[in-house]
């Protein structure tokens, strides 16, 4: 069987970034204990299980906003993931006297700062994102005024006056859809601001994707909460045509698929350990 793993591979640069932060907050003895993580600290059950052993406290219910969340805490130190929080649930860390570790990406910290600076100047902003992604929510808890966009359709709903309008999007979506979305508000609203903040990760990854090679079946491996991930299996599946599976490690790879398969591609989200991926390598290569 003919193995092509598509680069790059392991862990984006913000991931790494929270997963330091994690690591040192538990191995400093002067942390304040206990520590918590508001929400998952990245889009892996591996890694967060990983935490739990070693002390940390997750806090995520799916019934239970990050504010409601947050009140459970009293004393101690909170983590916020790598995918952001909103205004509101840092201002409330911080009255009750928590110890706060941001982890939030730097990619997505930009996309607060622009929402922030052309509200302050007038703007409608519109944010293009996935329905209750914790990187979503973060960014709409900004101001109530700022318009979401689940998929272009939302477009032909849109009733805006203001002359100033800005556009710009999680980090995590698919390049080409939001390419249509972009091509649309701009046919519908001449004047407006496109602002593309998908990251370099993101966009590298699915440029790889779009260009592997032809293969009788793709792997792509991670989290299935994982945005980032799922656009990867998008991207293989539906733009570049080619079967594509999704699996969360080898345990969950579906065996049945690989009857009759002699050439495979693997990939990953920026959020998958690399040693999940090579043990799926290693016994693609006993078939």
């Amino acid at each position: 069987m003919k193995i092509n793993k598509i680069e790059p591979q392991g862990y984006c640069k913000g991931v790494i970034r929270a997963l330091k932060l994690c690591d040192d907050a538990i191995k400093n003895e002067k942390t304040p204990r206990p520590i918590y993580l508001l929400g998952s600290i990245i889009h892996n059950s591996f890694v967060v299980e990983d935490l739990k052993n070693k002390g940390v406290i997750l806090l995520e219910n799916p019934k239970k906003s990050k504010i409601e969340l947050l009140n459970e805490i009293n004393d101690g130190t909170v983590i916020f993931s790598a995918h952001g929080v909103s205004p509101e649930i840092y201002l409330e860390a911080k009255e009750k006297g928590l110890n706060i570790i941001d982890a939030t990406c730097g990619y997505v910290l930009m996309v607060h700062n622009k929402i922030k600076e052309h509200l302050d100047n007038g703007y409608t902003c519109i944010y293009i994102g996935t329905k209750n992604h914790p990187e979503a929510l973060g960014v709409l808890g900004i101001s109530s005024s700022i318009i979401f966009i689940n998929n272009i359709d939302d477009i032909d709903k849109l009733n805006i006056d203001n002359e100033k309008i800005y556009a710009t999007n999680q980090t995590t979506l698919s390049k080409y859809d939001l390419n249509d979305i972009f091509v649309k508000l701009k046919n519908k609203y001449p004047n407006i601001i496109i602002d593309d903040k998908i990251c370099n990760a993101t966009t590298i990854r699915q440029e790889a994707m779009i260009n592997q090679e032809d293969v009788d079946l793709c792997i792509v491996v991670g989290d299935p909460n994982s945005s980032n991930t799922k656009k990867l299996y998008k991207v293989s599946k539906e733009i570049r045509g080619i079967d594509t599976i999704l699996c969360e490690d080898l345990k969950s790879l579906d065996k049945s698929k690989l009857k009759g398969i002699n050439s495979i591609s693997i990939s990953s989200g920026a959020s998958t350990p690399s040693y999940i991926v090579d043990e799926i390598i290693e016994y693609l290569k006993t078939i």
